[in-house]
């Protein structure tokens, strides 16, 4: 069974495909080269994937956001999960 953080990541790693075919490695490239992790680990520091999303998409981050809320379902109300898409949505 996989974890929260690896369900999560593959939340937001599907949204970003349902962005274009390049945005996964485009988003994943510009963590590592800003803040030295990859997505998966931006996982425990979701301010790191905010701040990389909204340079990145500019105010079409919302749409973003809301890919990742819709491919997480009832699995964004558990508390952890919840409190990572607040993070992303300040």
């Amino acid at each position: 069974m996989p974890s929260k953080r690896e369900l999560l990541a593959f939340a937001v790693e599907d949204a970003l495909n349902e962005m274009g075919e390049p945005t996964f490695e485009i988003i994943n490239n510009k963590l590592i080269q800003k803040y030295h992790c990859t997505l998966v680990q931006s996982m425990d520091k979701p301010d790191y994937l905010a701040d990389v999303l909204k340079e990145t998409f500019g105010y079409a981050y919302i749409a973003v956001l809301a890919k990742i809320k819709k491919n997480l379902g009832e699995f964004g109300l558990e508390q952890p999960v919840e409190e990572f898409i607040q993070v992303l949505s300040r």
